[in-house]
């Protein structure tokens, strides 16, 4: 399975896929927990490979990784992947997976906002362009 991680100063966002890119869990912690996080992930889950998007400090946060599995005496390679487009996506698949109710149906679904942090999602969108599941072509618009 495939720890991945999409970083950021204050959270992070985290899931574990498999190598189909099926998600097993996701969640979004306090980044200063990444360790924590991942001791706790890699005891419960045969992770055996991580990736991390370009994102926010992630040269910091890989270090950090870097030195908890080498504390840890795993050898679970590190892939950095581009980031590019991976926040639209994940908004894309939190609004399908949590369609609107009531009124809100009505408002189309490129114009819905989303309310709430989606960094868990866009850590499984990581994954899955990691895995070659998706490219962040896929996004679904007009590039300029």
């Amino acid at each position: 399975m495939i720890l991945s991680i999409d970083p950021g100063s204050e959270k992070t966002g985290i899931a574990v896929v498999k190598k189909d890119g099926n998600l097993v869990m996701k969640k979004i912690i306090k980044t200063e927990l990444l360790e924590e996080e991942i001791k706790t992930l890699t005891k419960k889950f045969e992770i055996t490979e991580t990736a991390i998007g370009n994102g926010t400090h992630y040269k910091k946060l890989e270090k950090r990784i870097e030195k908890l599995y080498e504390e840890m005496k795993k050898e679970i390679p590190i892939s950095i992947v581009d980031e590019k487009y991976t926040t639209e996506i994940g908004e894309q698949w939190y609004k399908k997976a949590n369609p609107p109710k009531g009124w809100k149906r009505i408002i189309p679904f490129g114009m819905r906002t989303v309310d709430k942090p989606v960094d868990d999602y866009v850590a499984w969108v990581i994954a899955c362009i990691h895995l070659g599941k998706i490219e962040a072509e896929d996004v679904g618009h007009k590039k300029i």
